[in-house]
């Protein structure tokens, strides 16, 4: 003998969603009575399409095949649907991921050369101030002169 299982909450939810449900479709009129049961045999159906697919298609990492998303069987145009490369999706071959991690070489090639860029401004400008500090007729110790500031700044009055 089999025992009879015991449904869970989902079940039991279910079931009283179900039974509500059926209350109100006594009063409703047979022809929406009618395309509420064609509108139900297509939800099925589309679900039923949509597992065979995920299960069809699904990598060994992707959510059970029970799980079904809202949506999920129909065609979508564009870029969610409507492109198809050739390989089963979940997978990609060297190329693809080369390609994909291609614009975070780029940032980082970028980053470098401006880094590399902002490094050689500051040594020239360094280097300049040293070209003119020796060039000069004053000695360097002239400048570090707390007096010879205060010369310089009362010259620019």
């Amino acid at each position: 003998m089999n025992p009879t299982p015991t449904p869970t909450t989902e079940d039991r939810a279910g079931l009283m969603l179900a039974a509500r449900l059926d209350q109100g479709l006594q009063d409703l009129g047979p022809d929406i009575a009618e395309r509420l049961r064609f509108a139900r045999e297509r939800a099925v159906a589309r679900a039923r399409q949509s597992r065979r697919l995920a299960a069809a298609t699904s990598p060994a990492w992707a959510a059970p095949s029970g799980l079904v998303l809202a949506g999920a069987g129909g065609s979508l145009p564009g870029a969610w649907g409507g492109l198809d490369t050739g390989a089963p999706r979940g997978t990609g071959s060297w190329w693809t991921k080369l390609v994909s991690a291609l614009p975070l070489l780029i940032l980082a090639l970028g980053f470098l050369a401006i880094q590399d860029t902002l490094a050689e401004r500051q040594v020239q400008a360094a280097a300049e101030v040293d070209a003119a500090l020796l060039t000069d007729d004053l000695p360097p110790q002239a400048y570090a002169d707390p007096g010879f500031a205060e010369f310089l700044r009362r010259q620019e009055r």
